[in-house]
């Protein structure tokens, strides 16, 4: 069994600024696999017009950070850091990642490397992020990487003429530098 912080250091993160054009828009492709889409607030397909606008979007606004995530060069995902506010040294965050990597720990892995970049080079002191309620997998991957629960905004996303609530996490600089030598000890080999 190969150690989380062994699988972490085979992701690449590849920001969007040096990544190759193609893989940028093959990230559209993605973005629109169901099990993708599905825990998305927006799960309409996404067209190549509106990919590229995100994308210009993206590198266009100094609050947003966004990375290709790669294993041995092959794009698996992304990683976004939204609503970065250097003054409060708070950020959002989001990731996903293609379905045929699915049950290999790589959320784990990315979780990792995430939490790693947020508190080391993005220099943060909270991460916050918001999580669809159906989507309890992910909440409980956060919660075992250290996030607290901060609330749940009621009603929040309509899907398919249902509404349904939103769950709010955080985690502080503190708790990941608390937290991450046990995680790392629990998981190794």
């Amino acid at each position: 069994m190969t150690s989380l912080l062994a699988r972490a250091g085979k992701l690449d993160l590849c920001p969007l600024a040096d990544a190759p054009e193609d893989q940028a828009h093959a990230l559209r492709d993605i973005r629109n696999e169901d099990g993708v889409r599905a825990n998305m607030y927006s799960h309409a397909p996404i067209g190549a017009d509106e990919h590229a606008r995100w994308l210009d979007g993206v590198r266009g606004d100094a609050s947003r950070r966004l990375f290709l995530v790669r294993r041995d060069t092959t794009l698996i995902g992304a990683l976004a850091y939204s609503a970065i506010d250097p003054v409060h040294r708070r950020a959002d965050w989001a990731f996903y990642l293609t379905a045929a990597v699915r049950g290999q720990g790589l959320g784990r892995a990315l979780e990792l490397r995430a939490l790693d970049h947020a508190f080391g080079p993005l220099a943060l002191n909270k991460l916050n992020c918001e999580v669809i309620a159906w989507n309890t997998p992910v909440i409980a991957l956060h919660r075992t990487f250290g996030f607290a629960a901060e609330g749940i905004r009621r009603a929040h996303v309509l899907r398919d003429g249902v509404f349904h609530d939103v769950h709010l996490l955080g985690i502080t600089a503190e708790e990941w530098h608390t937290t991450r030598p046990t995680l790392l000890k629990d998981t190794a080999p």
